[in-house]
């Protein structure tokens, strides 16, 4: 009924098993829930007659938005409601007295307004996404009545500051904030996510890829009272009131995952108190200023004790010129993201094989002037990044890059953003490699020599080759 898919979806840092079903059993399973009166989908022509009940309603991107049929509905046991494409405000109704999860990821045409209707009916919410609506610049006061909230995700949108009254909201677990420009087209969208016509891995486990700006959002005074948080993000540091939030984030002992912008010579003092008190950190993402220079000679001052015991993720973005001095001294990294400019690179590779069990290591590196960019990765000392299965390069010049012998032997999957004129040689080193994905330019001499190379890979079957040609790099 069930089988692994030949060709395996690589997801960095995830263990996940694609598999395909038979297009007769995928039919019953899909339709089983729908008897059982769990799920019910409005899509494209749907019947007025029809009887629409049950605990989650999709509402897909193909429905007609027949206000007549959507009124027929009874939603008096509904549990959860996730809508793709066109928002109409008719989809929120004060029979939704039980709606506890609402989903409305990339969304469009979502207002102000509507926000403010859904806070004002639907008072039982535990989870809210707005994720990806650029159209809602603010979120109202009255979101502090939302006394069940346990997840508020507004990421990409156009908040810029969370209202004071969130401080109000004890249950809040998760909080996920902060406007991200986006590098390319590899975040699906709300649409692409759903599993219409798909029976492989869904699209929703694809990470998205953003580079060059982070800014957070601005916290309110008074955060450090939401005591039950885990998940805080990304938050901006450096403006008026940045010194006072970090000082409160001493007190959320509970974050597992935290992410900062903003972070500069003013204010790292009190980030290194907010970091050294966190007892549960697993992932820390670090912004630091575009106009500061040479920054993580600063960073070197964290205890490598206040991040040694959990840390599993670490991602550094500022285009600094070397790491801290305590990032090799980690030993339990799976995830390391970094963005740095170009100086003394083979030092920084050298200072990565140590990290014994990374998984995922992703390098945006800009070279100090314009010139080739030669990165090789050697098995040196027994270093030979033990268990490292992604590897994602981003260079804005021409790059050439070599793997020896020895060296990232169980690499799943290549990623190189690159320029024209760039050279990848050594791939038959890789005995574990299943794809190869190029963006950017390449050129006729660069796709041949790689199709040489995979095709001469000695695995069976062979590696693929991806290739993505955007306008810039």
């Amino acid at each position: 009924m069930i089988q692994l898919q030949s060709v395996t979806t690589n997801v960095p840092s995830m263990s996940l098993t694609s598999c395909s079903v038979n297009g007769f059993f995928r039919e019953y399973i899909v339709s089983q829930p729908m008897e059982d009166n769990m799920v019910f989908a409005l899509e494209e022509h749907c019947s007025q007659n029809s009887q629409y009940t049950g605990r989650h309603l999709v509402i897909r991107s193909s429905w007609d938005r027949d206000r007549y049929v959507f009124d027929s509905i009874d939603f008096s046991r509904l549990r959860s409601l996730t809508v793709f494409g066109e928002w109409k405000s008719f989809f929120i109704s004060e029979k939704m007295k039980v709606l506890r999860v609402l989903d409305l990821e990339d969304t469009s045409e979502v207002t102000n307004d509507d926000l403010e209707k859904i806070v004002k009916l639907l008072s039982r919410l535990k989870f809210l996404s707005l994720r990806g609506i650029t159209s809602l610049s603010r979120l109202p006061d009255s979101l502090g009545n939302l006394k069940q909230l346990e997840t508020l995700d507004v990421r990409h949108t156009s908040v810029a500051m969370l209202p004071s009254t969130i401080i109000n909201l004890q249950k809040l677990q998760y909080i996920r904030a902060g406007t991200t420009a986006a590098r390319g087209d590899e975040e699906p969208s709300a649409q692409e996510r759903s599993t219409e016509g798909s029976s492989g891995l869904p699209n929703k486990f694809r990470r998205p890829r953003f580079i060059s700006s982070h800014p957070g959002v601005k916290l309110p005074r008074g955060i450090g009272k939401l005591m039950a948080l885990h998940t805080l993000g990304v938050i901006d540091v450096g403006t008026k009131g940045g010194h006072a939030i970090l000082k409160e984030l001493k007190n959320l002992t509970q974050v597992r995952k935290l992410g900062v912008s903003g972070v500069n010579h003013d204010n790292v003092q009190d980030f290194y108190s907010a970091i050294m008190a966190q007892g549960h950190l697993q992932s820390l993402s670090v912004r630091l200023d575009e106009d500061i220079q040479d920054f993580f000679s600063c960073l070197d001052d964290i205890p490598e004790e206040s991040l040694k015991k959990n840390l599993t993720s670490f991602k550094l973005y500022g285009h600094v010129s070397k790491l801290p001095a305590w990032t090799s001294q980690l030993r339990n990294y799976i995830k390391l993201d970094l963005e740095m400019t170009v100086l003394m690179l083979e030092e920084v590779i050298d200072s990565l094989g140590d990290i014994t069990f990374l998984r995922r290591l992703r390098l945006c590196v800009k070279p100090s002037q314009d010139v080739e960019l030669n990165i090789c990765f050697r098995n040196q000392l027994g270093r030979e990044f033990l268990v490292l299965e992604f590897i994602e390069i981003d260079c804005s010049s021409r790059l050439q890059l070599a793997f020896e012998e020895g060296a990232m032997r169980y690499l799943h999957l290549l990623k190189v953003h690159c320029a024209g004129g760039s050279q990848i040689s050594g791939l038959a080193h890789l005995e574990e490699l299943k794809e190869v994905q190029i963006i950017g330019f390449c050129d006729v001499a660069l796709k041949q020599d790689l199709e040489r190379q995979l095709e001469e890979h000695p695995t069976k079957p062979k590696p693929v080759l991806m290739m993505e040609e955007v306008s810039s790099c």
